[in-house]
């Protein structure tokens, strides 16, 4: 073991493409992120307003449309085309239309209707703003109720859980920090192992190992393993320390979680270098396999709903199962045994390269599977 591990050493100080791939991307990423998510959560989103009825309690309305965190009341075009337009020209996400005599039916008590315009491609923004809006119009209608002796009929009662302020640091940053990490782990188990083959160097690195497949797998994969898991551990917790996150379950859960994580990554990327035999072709699959893996983690669409192959597909990548578990322990305070069966999912990937032994042992003596393919 400690002749391949001076051997692989040696192969990394005289790589420029590994010290990308496991010294700078790991830190530059992750840095990169928390830097966009610092804020946290949208704020100051441009607005526009229609003032159709030029009165007190549509300027009232205008003031408390300013003062929510969320909007910004940017211009006031002429007509609704002007308005439109500058949506378009994204100037502002969402129009607000306050109706004619809106003053007058609201003295008589009618219910007028305040009309949102907001673009819906735009479905952060879009929902940030509606929500905004609903709550300023709704306290200055309460107010002007009580104002006048007439009580709001019974009205539901909100609770949001887990993430009640719609912090994006919580719900976005760290999952796509993990989601960069395991495609890092991947490509790099891949790498180091697939262009031994391509370069041919495979029967120096298997004689290194005493001619033991295992041994010179292990021992290649074993400094970027140990790198991985503790410079990943070190970035998760300063991650959520540096946004302001606390972790409300078993802080040694997530993060040994992660260290499973690795395991997994590094078992997925020697099972595709095994199963092709090709760099080039495994990098490509995997690539396809782990680059949209966030996108069937259910994050941002249940898993549950989306129905058919891709639902079996999502619970057959690993970064779903640790992004449950990572959001059970961060911000719901899941007990141990809720978080458990998804670390135990993890735990396959770790043999899948018992499923290509046979292939990786004929590789590596095998001089005609070697060089560029």
């Amino acid at each position: 073991m400690r002749t391949v591990l001076s051997r692989e050493l040696n192969r990394f100080v005289h790589t420029p493409r590994l010290w990308f791939l496991v010294v700078i991307a790991p830190f530059v990423l992750p840095g990169l992120l928390i830097a966009l998510f610092v804020e946290r959560a949208p704020t100051e989103l441009p607005v526009a307003i229609l003032d159709y009825d030029q009165s007190h309690l549509s300027r009232q309305i205008i003031r408390g449309l300013d003062a929510t965190p969320g909007v910004q009341v940017h211009r006031f075009p002429a007509d609704l085309r002007a308005a439109g337009s500058a949506v378009r020209r994204g100037e502002v996400f969402a129009v607000v239309a306050l109706p004619p005599d809106l003053h007058r039916d609201v003295l008589r008590g009618e219910a007028p209707r305040v009309q949102l315009y907001y673009n819906r491609q735009m479905l952060t923004a879009g929902n940030v703003i509606m929500r905004e809006v609903r709550t300023a119009i709704g306290t200055v209608g309460a107010g002007i109720g009580l104002a006048q002796g007439v009580f709001p009929p019974v009205r539901t009662e909100n609770h949001p859980l887990f993430n009640p302020g719609l912090d994006f640091a919580r719900f976005l940053a760290l999952p796509l920090i993990v989601t960069l990490l395991h495609i890092l782990v991947v490509i790099v188990a891949i790498d180091v192992t697939g262009r031994e083959l391509r370069e041919g160097t495979a029967g120096e690195w298997l004689r290194s190992a005493n001619g033991n497949p295992w041994r010179a797998l292990l021992s290649k994969l074993l400094p970027y393993f140990v790198w991985f898991a503790l410079a990943g551990v070190a970035l998760l917790a300063f991650s959520a320390q540096a946004l302001g996150l606390e972790v409300r379950g078993q802080a040694g859960l997530w993060l040994g979680g992660w260290v499973v994580l690795t395991a997994a990554c590094m078992g997925l990327g020697v099972f595709l270098a095994g199963l092709f035999g090709n760099l080039r072709m495994a990098t490509s699959i995997a690539s396809v396999v782990i680059s949209p893996a966030f996108a069937y983690s259910g994050m941002t669409f249940p898993a549950e709903a989306i129905g058919g192959f891709a639902s079996v597909w999502s619970n057959l990548l690993p970064l779903g199962h640790y992004l449950k578990l990572q959001t059970g322990q961060l911000a719901m305070g899941s007990s141990v045994a809720v978080s458990l069966p998804h670390l135990l999912w993890l735990l396959p990937f770790l043999l899948l390269p018992l499923l290509v032994a046979r292939r990786w042992r004929r590789l590596l003596s095998d001089p005609g599977l070697w060089g560029a393919r």
